[in-house]
């Protein structure tokens, strides 16, 4: 039986009135460090069994290094926050004709959302885009009872940010942060509220759900290959 892992790509846009954007979720960011198991097949089973599994579906190889007994595996995915903890993002803005707009947000997912500049009684569209690349390295080692598999991963993340609006000098910004499993990374971005912006600090770490997953599949992989090998 092979299990695939499923990546919906796409971005949640949030453009409303008096409208609560995105209701604020995190996701947990313990065991976020590298995963090891030992499975019950031999290092050359085992090889054989990543290769074929993870060479189809969302996750695809990226390198396979029979020296080390290593194979890369890439991860691309356009709402990260399966995979990454960002915390979350509000916004705020307040006018006589377009009213109060609350929106609360998750800092690693894309959206898009609509704020009031009092000074030129205009409605700024403000289009935030992330996207996540992550590399895990799925490592085997030969023991007695089977095969050591050690998985870590290297993660960045990009943060896009466009603002559309007639009578303002709309703003462009890019940046991008990586860090690892047992890693975080920090960045700064501008949010803006009307005709004035603030200064959010960004924090993200994995949640472990890459490593956890890959994992899993590999184990139910080769759970499957040894009761087929029995019967």
């Amino acid at each position: 039986m092979s299990v695939k892992v499923l990546i919906v790509a796409g971005a949640v846009a949030v453009v409303g009135f008096s409208a609560v954007a995105f209701a604020p979720q995190t996701h947990a960011a313990g065991g976020t460090t590298a995963i090891e198991t030992i499975v019950p097949t031999d290092i050359s089973t085992t090889w054989d069994l990543v290769v074929a599994e993870f060479n189809e579906g969302d996750f695809a190889i990226n390198a396979t290094i029979k020296e080390s007994s290593t194979i890369r595996i890439l991860l691309q995915s356009k709402i990260p926050s399966t995979w990454v903890d960002c915390g979350n993002i509000s916004v705020s803005s307040n006018h006589a004709t377009f009213g109060h707009r609350n929106y609360n947000f998750l800092a690693a997912n894309s959206a898009r959302y609509l704020v009031a500049d009092e000074k030129v009684d205009e409605l700024i569209d403000v289009e935030r885009r992330t996207s996540l690349n992550a590399l895990a390295n799925i490592k085997l080692t030969p023991k007695r009872q089977g095969t050591l598999v050690s998985i870590d991963a290297h993660y960045v993340m990009k943060f896009r940010t466009r603002e559309f609006g007639n009578n303002i000098t709309p703003r462009s910004v890019d940046k991008s942060m990586d860090f690892d499993s047992a890693g975080q990374a920090s960045t700064t971005e501008e949010i803006r509220e009307g005709s004035d912006t603030k200064l959010v600090t960004i924090d993200c770490r994995p949640t472990g759900e890459l490593e956890r997953r890959l994992v899993t599949l590999l184990e139910r992989t080769v759970t499957t290959e040894t009761a087929l090998l029995r019967r």
